[in-house]
């Protein structure tokens, strides 16, 4: 008798290694599809904001020829972003504006100004 309960030990130690053995080998699969799919939504992710429509804005060149026919005569713009403008069809457009003759050539400041295209040209439109 003794021989059958040290074979049925043995039996059971061997069906729990195999079965411990089998569960970890599922669930390392398991972790590993997981892990390959939050890599492929995160990848998925970082894309997203290169595939967001880009906003057709002026250019600096644009936007400084845009202001020389407005009532910033007489300056120049860099600008660092623009958006949708929400109230009429057209960009708002934020940069510094630098004033380069008169008075006050060589001030800098941050402005917010909005722009439209009209017939294919760039327009300050205050």
């Amino acid at each position: 008798m003794s021989t059958s309960y040290v074979s049925a030990g043995i039996a059971i130690a061997v069906a729990a290694l195999v079965g411990f053995g089998a569960g970890y080998q599922v669930s390392n699969m398991t972790m590993s599809t997981k892990i390959t799919e939050l890599e492929q939504k995160v990848t998925n992710l970082e894309a997203k904001p290169a595939e967001i429509a880009q906003i057709d804005g002026p250019t600096d060149e644009q936007a400084t020829a845009a202001l020389q026919n407005s009532i910033f005569k007489g300056s120049e713009m860099k600008i660092s972003e623009c958006k949708e403008h929400q109230g009429f069809p057209g960009v708002m457009c934020v940069g510094t504006v630098t004033t380069v003759t008169g008075e006050f050539a060589g001030n800098s400041r941050v402005s917010t100004l909005p722009f439209a295209k009209i017939d294919g040209v760039w327009t300050y439109a205050n």
